[in-house]
């Protein structure tokens, strides 16, 4: 087999490892701030990471518990806006990996941020370093 066809079928596996659902939408969290008011509400289901120190091109791995990873590469494209590659793990008891979600989104350093991928539901709020 050539290299295009190893290509081909690399990228029809992975493609079964993506999720199929991944949302970003305004949360009461974005509606408080654009309020101008200080207060976060988050439901029940979703992990508040808080304020997450982020490195320009570099990773950052974020314990989720329960065998679940977040490892988040920033790309800053401009002052106002950061590409997040967010790389969802899950491991089983042994520590063998059993899932991979990959997804990347756009939005704003410092402002607090909702995502849900999967069955995980997590909020940040992204600070990148100077």
């Amino acid at each position: 087999m050539g290299l295009s066809h190893i290509t081909v079928i690399a990228a029809i596996s992975l493609s079964g490892l993506l999720p199929s659902s991944c949302t970003k939408a305004p949360t009461s969290t974005q509606h408080a701030q654009a309020a101008g008011t200080n207060s976060v509400s988050t439901s029940s289901k979703t992990k508040d990471l808080g304020v997450i120190q982020l490195t320009n091109h570099y990773e950052t791995e974020i314990d989720l518990g329960k065998g679940t990873s977040c490892t988040i590469t920033p790309r800053l494209l401009d002052r106002r806006e950061v590409q997040l590659t967010l790389s969802f793990g899950t491991k089983n008891a042994n520590g063998r990996p059993t899932g991979l979600s990959v997804t990347q989104v756009t939005t704003k350093p410092d402002q607090p941020f909702e995502i849900t991928v999967n069955d995980v539901d997590m909020s940040f709020t992204p600070k990148l370093a100077e």
